[in-house]
């Protein structure tokens, strides 16, 4: 593989961008505070939320496919077609002579035929990216290209928060969302200019007969694979309950409660501008470490306001969501090269389509479990000295507990560079 970046391949950044302005939309904060107005539940909301990671078991027989039409065809056709529903999701708060529950299922059926085509075209992406980006460039290409993730998604939340001032109602709904339907074709026209490998290069990639269990238990793979389920099914409801504990607070609007979101992403920005030289020069599961006990410290802030200790002002929460960007952006660039830096160049498709699914489908529990959770609660509440607890306090302790244990569980990765690892790293068997 070349040293340098290939012609064209700065279009996976704005590809990045025009992305992350559409999905922030169609699937963050936006969309749950919608549902939240016309009376979704919080199961209702925690559903909505796994669509994304659910429907990724879809990549496994998707993988199958990319040697046929190639990664950028197959990414071009899943991504156009899914951008054609969201044109639906924002004529939904038009549809007056629909009851709120009929628009909530209407918008759920689109966001899951969305998400269905989003988990089948996303199958090439990631073995796409290995086939362009060299080892050398990974660290410093990924943390760029989450500054492009992160810089969209804060454009998005804040020109969402702009339209919904003041007591926002169906025509500034449908006007955010027609906003996520445009960017996303946008993303695609950028699709069609990033540089496709050649045929044997995508064939070479995949395999015939896939021997699943030998590389599911292949050590170095496995370590990561088993970390990130945990982990993802920890913070992978974090985001929508934070803002459905906020949408539920008097004191916050629904502007307010976007524009605190969107202070995230200026917490992840901030991390990127250093993140890519410190993977490089410390390596990634050291950031790992760090980006999760960061994640405690944010998760306890939020248990803390929850349950009375800390007063829930605009001051605290923006606190809260730097760090937990500075926090994200740091976990996804370093779990990223170590994901790339683990999984070997034969069987690359499946390998990705195994993690993407497994991983997806822990992150796609948690908000349905914890929805019900805290739908089941009610309206409990409890004084223990300084602690009030109720449903959402409880649910942020939880989640506390278990990112500390995150943290300890952390030290079992392995990097490809590191002794161990390399000892690991042995040939997979062919497929019987």
């Amino acid at each position: 593989m070349s040293t340098t970046l290939p012609k064209g391949a700065w279009n996976i950044h704005w590809f990045t961008l025009f992305n992350a302005l559409s999905f922030q939309i169609a699937l963050g904060a936006p969309v749950i505070l919608y549902a939240k107005s016309i009376g979704a539940s919080s199961t209702v909301i925690g559903v909505l939320a796994s669509f994304v990671p659910l429907v990724m078991v879809l990549q496994l027989p998707a993988a199958r496919l990319l040697p046929v039409y190639g990664y950028r065809k197959f990414m071009r056709a899943g991504w156009g077609l899914r951008t054609m529903f969201l044109f639906l999701v924002a004529a939904v708060p038009l549809l007056s002579f629909l009851d709120n529950t009929s628009k909530l299922m209407l918008m759920g059926g689109a966001l899951f035929v969305f998400n269905v085509l989003r988990g089948i075209a996303t199958a090439a992406w990631m073995p796409w990216l290995a086939s362009i980006i060299p080892d050398s460039e990974q660290a410093e290409f990924f943390s760029r290209d989450h500054m492009f993730l992160f810089g969209g998604s804060l454009v998005s939340l804040v020109a969402s928060a702009a339209v919904v001032t003041g007591n926002p109602g169906n025509v500034e709904f449908a006007l955010v969302f027609l906003l996520s339907a445009v960017a996303g074709l946008c993303s695609v026209w950028f699709i069609t200019k990033i540089p496709d490998p050649p045929p044997a290069e995508v064939h070479q990639s995949s395999m015939g007969g896939v021997p699943w269990k030998h590389m599911i238990l292949y050590p170095p793979f496995f370590r990561a694979l088993v970390f990130n389920i945990y982990f993802l099914f920890v913070v992978g409801s974090l985001g929508v309950f934070s803002v459905e504990y906020l949408h539920e607070n008097p004191g916050f609007t629904t502007a307010s409660v976007l524009y605190l979101s969107g202070l995230s992403f200026v917490g992840s920005l901030i991390a990127l501008t250093f993140l890519g030289s410190k993977i490089k020069r410390l390596g990634a599961k050291p950031v790992i470490v760090v980006a999760v006990a960061l994640f405690a410290v944010v998760i306890g802030g939020w248990f803390l306001v929850a349950a009375g200790v800390l007063r829930c002002s605009p001051l605290v929460i923006a606190g809260l969501n730097v760090l937990g960007g500075v926090a994200g952006a740091a976990f996804n660039a370093a779990n990223a090269r170590l994901v790339f830096g683990v999984v070997p160049s034969t069987g690359r498709n499946h390998f990705f389509a195994i993690y993407t699914v497994l991983t997806q489908l822990g992150m796609g529990a948690s908000p349905v479990s914890w929805g019900l959770m805290l739908d089941f609660m009610g309206t409990y509440e409890v004084a223990t000295g300084a602690l009030t607890w109720h449903r959402h306090s409880f649910y942020f302790g939880v989640l506390f507990v278990m990112a500390l244990l995150a943290f300890l569980f952390a030290g079992v990765l392995r990097e490809p560079s590191s002794k161990a690892a390399q000892e690991e790293n042995t040939v997979l068997p062919e497929a019987g």
